[in-house]
């Protein structure tokens, strides 16, 4: 299921970094990092710094910022390999502008989690399709010194292996836009299946190498950006549960004059999340059409979640499909993506209300 979302993330910048490094060219360029699912996340093996500090980082499509979580941290989050000792690096560069003082970066998620620490320069290696990696130089990155609420899997333990987030959006300092000549500001993934633990990773694709194509069994549907935007916005037309369209106001799923409102394609939520109204109109549907089965929602679910049954994994299959129709494409969820096992019988809508996300 695609993560389609509202504008998640309130995002602070401290300063406008785009034109002080570029990153140094050295050649060739046939990006291909690995992507797979770990915890709650789809996540990248990046390698960076001198000695190499090689650690998974969330894929986000939501954000631009990439930051690594480092030695020193005043906040910080469980992370099994350690944190990047940057100091220690041949290579690291903080001192981003003339003045004397460090840079400072600052990242506030919608969800409430933030991140602030030290804007860097740094040396990264990105695998390429000849198996080879490619170095670029002065790569810009953010330190984490404040980790508040980083949350990358549901049980956030001594095992987490996630040390930062790969940003991938469409901004100055995005990793995409930082490497433009080499990725023409074009980039394509598909993503493993959750349920399907023999299919294990899947590749970015940049530039050139950026193909989708159909396989004969699966046609390829498009539906375009909308331009002009922060984040990668796409026009969605309307919501069906169950080959019955739901009555949403359009309004509710438009991008407004001020930019606000409307759907993201965002990789580093790992929920959909809706207007209260347009949410509202769904939960309903699906809560009568289970009366059907004499199925009564949780009173109190106690989690994130705000939809939730108490069934046997027998009778799964009996949650409705939904479907979201964009503009010139359709995305069909089955009902083993629509609900989520959390618990032993226990199955909640991977939607939630904007409201209820909030931090």
């Amino acid at each position: 299921m695609v993560d389609l979302s509202k504008t998640r993330a309130l995002h602070f910048q401290s300063m406008n970094f785009a034109n002080v490094i570029n990153s140094t060219k050295q050649g060739i360029k046939v990006l291909r990092p690995m992507v797979h699912n770990f915890g709650s996340f789809y996540v990248a093996n990046i390698e960076f710094g001198t000695p190499p500090y090689s650690e998974l980082l969330a894929v986000d499509t939501g954000s631009d910022e990439t930051w690594v979580q480092g030695e020193g941290c005043h906040i910080c989050f469980p992370l099994i390999v350690g944190n990047l000792k940057y100091q220690e690096s041949m290579t690291y560069n903080y001192n981003m502008s003339r003045e004397q003082n460090k840079c400072i970066f600052d990242r506030r998620y919608f969800d409430g989690s933030h991140t602030t620490g030290y804007l860097s320069g740094e040396t990264f290696k990105f695998p390429t399709s000849e198996g080879a990696c490619e170095t670029y130089e002065n790569l810009i990155f953010g330190v984490g010194l404040f980790n508040e609420n980083i949350q990358f899997s549901r049980y956030m333990g001594e095992s987490n292996k996630v040390a930062g987030i790969f940003g991938l959006g469409p901004g100055e300092r995005s990793i995409l836009k930082q490497l433009k000549d080499d990725t023409d500001l074009r980039f394509s993934y598909c993503l493993s299946d959750w349920i399907i633990e023999q299919n294990p990773f899947t590749y970015l694709h940049f530039g050139s190498d950026a193909q989708i194509s159909g396989n004969g069994q699966a046609t390829v549907q498009r539906t375009p950006l909308i331009p002009g935007q922060n984040h990668y916005n796409v026009e969605v037309l309307s919501i069906w549960l169950d080959g019955r369209k739901l009555r949403i106001d359009p309004a509710e799923l438009q991008v407004r004059v001020d930019s606000s409102g409307g759907f993201i394609i965002d990789s580093g939520t790992t929920i959909t999340l809706l207007v209260p109204n347009a949410y509202n109109t769904i939960r309903n549907a699906i809560v009568r059409y289970l009366r059907a089965y004499n199925w009564s929602p949780m009173a109190n679910t106690g989690m994130m979640y705000d939809l939730c049954y108490n069934v046997q994994p027998t009778e799964y299959q009996q949650f409705p499909p939904l479907a979201i129709k964009f503009l010139g494409a359709k995305l069909e969820i089955g009902s083993h993506k629509l609900f989520k096992s959390v618990y032993e019988n226990v199955y909640c809508l991977t939607i939630i209300p904007t409201s209820k996300h909030k931090g």
